[in-house]
């Protein structure tokens, strides 16, 4: 893939918006993988679905079909969820080392994702079924729809591959950059298309910043005692490479809101 340089040049440091008048958010997921000593994707979904407040509904994903030794040998399948509730404006994805808080669309904001996050997971690391956290991240999807910009002039970025450049082509670049503690995995394409539960598309260009907290076998009561910090820290990080990564002219088109 090309050189990449420069991410964030143009935005680094400057005032972040509130808010976009042109959201163009499609996923928000919570992540936290762990070990436990007994298979809690089976034991999980009841207890939430009891416990959790508000309208509730759970359904097996595929990989239920597979037996969990199977999937805990294969690296691929570990930490795939296998089963999922629809719980208000969030759903919650789980497996036996694997458990999400992702938000619906539209999306409610930062103040109710995190609120729901603190309340699912803290029911979780409360059962003392987790013997240890192995990190934790958060990750932000946006499809810049219908922009009227070339796709490469939606990001700060530079790009050129024997001489060659992304202008009027199509392109998918991923890095990793290192921040402290944090590792954020960056993706940028000129196109992606997502179909919304409404059956409205969105297409145009997409970023993609997975930010990630590497705990490495984290006493679940420790995690549970820096949670708040943690999603704060992680969601203050992953919004600032968002916002360093779009350019400009593609916020401006956005429609940002400052406070």
């Amino acid at each position: 893939m090309g050189g990449v340089s420069q991410v964030g040049h143009k935005m680094a440091g400057a005032a972040m918006p509130i808010k976009l008048g042109k959201e163009p958010l499609i996923d928000a997921v919570f992540e936290m993988r762990f070990d436990s000593h007994v298979p809690v994707a089976s034991i999980w979904p009841g207890m939430l679905y009891s416990q959790l407040p508000g309208e509730k509904s759970l359904e097996n994903l595929p990989l239920t079909s597979l037996p969990k030794e199977i999937r805990d040998q294969d690296p691929n399948l570990i930490h795939s969820p296998i089963c999922r509730i629809s719980w208000g404006d969030f759903w919650i994805l789980l497996g036996d080392h694997i458990f999400c808080v992702a938000a619906k669309l539209p999306y409610q904001g930062w103040a109710k994702f995190s609120e729901a996050i603190h309340t699912a997971f803290s029911m979780v690391l409360r059962t003392q079924m987790i013997t240890a956290v192995n990190r934790c991240s958060i990750k932000y999807v946006d499809i810049l729809d219908s922009s009227p910009l070339e796709a490469s002039d939606c990001f700060n970025f530079e790009l050129s591959l024997g001489r060659r450049s992304p202008t009027g082509n199509n392109f998918h670049v991923r890095m990793e950059s290192r921040d402290g503690e944090l590792l954020h995995s960056i993706q940028v394409g000129s196109a992606a298309q997502y179909v919304l539960a409404n059956g409205t598309t969105r297409t145009g260009p997409v970023l993609d910043i997975d930010s990630v907290l590497d705990l490495q076998g984290e006493n679940p009561q420790v995690f549970l005692d820096k949670l708040a910090e943690r999603t704060e820290r992680l969601h203050t990080a992953n919004k600032r490479v968002v916002f360093d990564c779009i350019s400009a002219a593609a916020l401006e088109y956005l429609e940002p809101v400052y406070a």
